[in-house]
């Protein structure tokens, strides 16, 4: 018995495996480690690869067809063509299931004919701001964001990298005649995986997909007072909208005295009422700004029993209702155990003011009458008294989390209602403005002179209004790309000497001893000495006056400018300012070109689909994709620097390397030990089928180890041997590895897509694992039955489209049709449902109730009597008497 492999099979194999845990465990990128690999396997005298042929991968066309992609991706979004679209296709939801519907849908139409990596990157944006508008929590989408990217990606050649790079090999290693891969080829199996792939997200999305928080508590029982102009007074619960937010379950209501527990849906709500609610922290943020509910605190709280304090966190400016929120677990032997919240002075004692805590187990009940246990999650605020060193804290408490500062910097900055904008007749909460993270809107000049104040969540937004707000820098990236909204300093900026195709935003700190100081903008005549427009003025402590040109400028502040790009390298040594940082992704839309920049993406799309429909290439996608972003330069879609930043040049290293490497495999004579594997898998089992979906399945998993091109790059030879020894066809192994290479969903590291979410979404790994892992055995399953039944392709496309249909369908039925008391009752078993299979209260002892909806009522709680003809005072009466 010698040896499987010869000396050099045996180092390549070793050493890629290794590769393979270097990678796997994120010690090393895949883009160096594959660059490292792949020299080192060059090193041994031609005898595993010659230099030629590791460098070959480098000038593969499909892989340069992937980054001149990138260029065209980078000409459409700068133009804001993209985002104009898709906000006009995805609209406004307020269930978990539309959302998912309205955003996975058109991202896999889109991800089929673009490279599905820019477009999960310009998608991300557009969908977070989306989400915050619609009140859906971010983490809910943005996993099936990539996951309908990786989808829409099986349906055609050109929808992923992985396709274009398999597509090269067959067509490398086939004759002529045998390698036209046409642009649909994969389609009829592609379209059924992909349709399946989102009954799978939408169907199980409440138990597997992650809410807002990843950290932080999310059973957590919070109040909130109905502000006297808010939007949900006066109005039927059940009319609010309330009821069917998601991550937020409205349990109680305060009011005249008297905590009433599972109030009814006919119940009208009256100005003062306070609400408790459980769920996460970031959505009961969400819903209060945009309702016009006051955040109410413990200590409020007790203040409302006595009469005292009618107003609500939120009620002011709309601004940060806290200054720092920390989250701290009752330690184990606390002196805290057994107490009511109420009875702990907590602003002497510790400096905090209790804002929220987990419920769990307990009873429906408010925050001052909650019993302290060991293990109890609490968030609160803090006061100048708190510090975290002291020694009674430390007793007190463990599990020190930061979560929140509500004083982050915050810039005051005024938009116009422009003309045509649909902004108007809508109000501030309805236009999508409300509900922002690091955005709030502070009051409403109308063109008439008058103010409205931010508390009026009934007002109408007119043309020519002017929105005062209070942004951070994220926030004025959003509001610089709303459409319909136009900045106050515009005039100001347009008179710079600057295009805008080379403007974008910087952040400059007056110097305490430069000339600007004691000055006003408009006194110093900034645009003209400076050749930059100031935007807006933060000044630490703070809110400024609202109008820019005239602040008198102090040492310290901050101006936010409207400059050249290189605006900040030429003033890095003017004593006017001491600290001068050009902000990220800042470049203002180019409006006037989007059609131009759209109508040169479409077509690039349609010379392919012409060209694959009429079985010619008219022209190739790799100089097609060149000529497209060349067009996109010299119209001023985008200027040089984006074009090259925008290309992902790990991803290029990733895929060259990864081919060198494939070749290296099948040179050394491993590919094909592994494809005699696959061989006897196919023999032992019978049938084509059998060995179609072990190569699936090898692929799948290689890919959940690799990068989805990696996986491709190096299944491909070995799938191509096992299939001409079993007489399948090149095409169906082709496809049967498409399809594996792309289904990288249990490790965020194993697909390009996966990880631009994972950070986005600030996601940690056991989450991508819970939803992921079942749903990559999911398609196992469906992938099977597709290449097996391959031949009868058009039945399994109409078998996939109707359930797809009807899976979209029922859900609208389902809320059209059922009263909404059972809707509850529903949606209080799927909840317990999800909670009992959470490893997380199996650990913790709080399985079944830890997020249900309703629990038996406490001998002080009392029912909400459901008033006749919509008047609680009568009720109320009755039920005081």
């Amino acid at each position: 018995m010698g040896l499987a492999f010869p000396w050099p099979g045996i180092v390549t194999v070793s050493f890629t495996a290794l590769a393979f845990v270097v990678m796997a465990a994120d010690w090393v990128g895949p883009d160096i480690t594959f660059t490292v690999l792949l020299a080192f396997l060059t090193s041994f005298d031609s005898r595993i690869i010659k230099v030629s042929d590791a460098a070959a991968g480098y000038a593969n066309t499909g892989l340069l067809t992937v980054v001149f992609l990138y260029l065209v991706a980078e000409g459409v979004t700068q133009t804001g063509g993209l985002e104009l679209l898709m906000n006009h296709v995805l609209g406004r939801s307020r269930s978990v299931h539309w959302a998912l519907v309205r955003s996975m849908l058109p991202v896999m139409v889109l991800s089929t004919f673009l490279n599905n990596t820019p477009c999960v990157a310009f998608m991300i944006p557009i969908l977070i701001s989306w989400s915050r508008r619609c009140g859906v929590p971010p983490k809910k989408l943005l996993i099936p964001l990539s996951y309908a990217a990786v989808l829409g990606g099986t349906c055609s050649s050109i929808g992923t990298s992985t396709n274009l790079v398999i597509d090269t090999r067959y067509t490398k290693l086939k004759r002529l005649d045998e390698a036209k891969f046409k642009i649909f080829d994969i389609a009829p199996y592609g379209v059924p995986y992909a349709l399946w792939g989102f009954i799978f997200i939408v169907v199980t999305q409440r138990f597997l997909l992650p809410g807002n928080s990843s950290r932080y508590a999310k059973d957590l029982l919070l109040a909130v007072r109905v502000l006297p102009n808010s939007s949900v007074a006066k109005k039927k619960l059940k009319e609010t909208g309330l009821l069917h937010q998601s991550g937020l379950t409205v349990s109680g209501i305060y009011r005249g005295g008297k905590y009433y527990s599972k109030p009814d849906p006919s119940t009208v709500l009256d100005g003062g009422d306070i609400l408790y609610v459980t769920g996460e922290l970031d959505v009961v943020e969400f819903v209060g700004e945009e309702f016009g509910l006051g955040l109410v605190t413990q200590e409020q709280e007790l203040l409302a029993e006595r009469g005292v304090g009618e107003s609500g966190a939120f009620s002011e400016t709309g601004g940060s209702p806290y200054k720092k929120l920390v989250q701290v677990s009752v330690a184990k032997d606390s002196n805290l155990i057994g107490n009511l919240v109420r009875d702990v002075n907590w602003q002497q004692r510790f400096g905090l003011v209790p804002v929220a805590i987990q419920r769990g187990l307990r009873e429906d009940s408010r925050l001052s009458d909650v019993s302290l246990q060991a293990g109890d999650v609490i968030i609160a605020d803090t006061t100048p008294a708190f510090d975290k060193d002291k020694t009674e804290f430390k007793a007190a408490f463990s599990k020190f989390y930061e979560v929140k500062d509500g004083a982050a910097k915050e810039f005051i900055i005024g938009v116009k209602v422009l003309k045509r904008s649909e902004v108007i007749d809508k109000t501030v909460s309805n236009a999508g403005l409300r509900g922002i993270p690091g955005l709030y809107v502070l009051s409403v000049d109308r063109a008439d002179g008058s103010t409205v104040d931010a508390t009026d969540y009934l007002y109408k937004l007119q043309v020519d209004d002017t929105l005062w707000i209070a942004a951070d820098i994220a926030a004025i990236g959003f509001l610089s790309k709303f459409p319909g909204l136009q900045l106050v300093q515009q005039n100001q900026v347009d008179k710079t000497s600057t295009s805008i195709l080379y403007r974008h935003l910087v952040q400059a700190a007056v110097s305490h001893k430069g000339p600007l100081v004691g000055q006003t903008v408009r006194d110093v005549r900034f645009r003209t000495l400076y050749n930059a427009a100031v935007v807006a003025v933060h000044r630490e402590g703070v809110r400024v006056s609202l109008k820019v040109q005239d602040i008198v400028l102090q040492g310290g502040d901050v101006l936010l400018l409207s400059a050249h790009v290189k605006w900040a390298e030429e003033h890095r040594h003017d004593k006017s300012f001491v600290l001068l940082q050009p902000v990220e992704n800042s470049s203002p839309p180019k409006r006037r070109v989007m059609i131009i920049s759209v109508l040169l993406a479409t077509g690039m799309v349609l010379t392919q689909i012409i060209g694959g429909l009429k079985n010619k290439e008219y022209i190739h996608l790799w100089p097609c994709s060149v000529l497209t972003a060349a067009l996109m330069l010299l119209t001023g879609c985008m200027n040089g620097d984006q074009a090259r930043k925008s290309i992902y040049w790990d991803v290029y290293l990733t895929i060259a390397g990864a081919f060198g490497v494939s070749a290296a495999l099948e040179k050394t004579s491993v590919a094909a030990k592994f494809a005699n594997g696959i061989i006897s898998i196919g023999r032992n089992v019978g049938g084509t089928g059998s060995a179609l979906i072990a190569i699936y399945i090898a692929t799948a998993l290689m890919s959940e180890l690799l990068t989805n091109n990696a996986a491709g790059a190096i299944m491909y030879p070995i799938a191509a041997i096992a299939g001409d020894a079993l007489k399948i066809s090149p095409r169906d192994t082709s496809i049967a590895v498409m399809l594996g290479a792309s289904a990288g969903f249990i490790n965020p590291f194993s697909y390009q897509t996966n990880l631009m979410v994972y950070a986005a979404g600030n996601y940690n790994v056991p989450e991508f694992a819970k939803i992921g892992a079942p749903f990559q055995v999911w398609l196992m399953i469906v992938a099977g039955f597709i290449l097996v039944y391959r031949n009868q392709w058009h039945t399994v496309w109409i078998v996939s489209w109707v359930a797809a249909a009807a899976f979209v369908i029922m859900p609208a039925l389902y809320m059209w049709l059922v009263p909404i008391r059972i809707q509850l009752k529903v949606d209080d078993f799927f909840v317990a449902f999800a909670a009992y299979f959470d490893p997380k209260n199996w650990t913790s002892g709080r399985r079944g109730r830890a997020y249900g909806r309703s629990g038996s009522q406490s001998s002080s709680d009392q029912e909400l009597p459901v008033p006749p003809n919509g008047s609680f005072k009568a009720s109320l009466a009755k039920v005081e008497a």
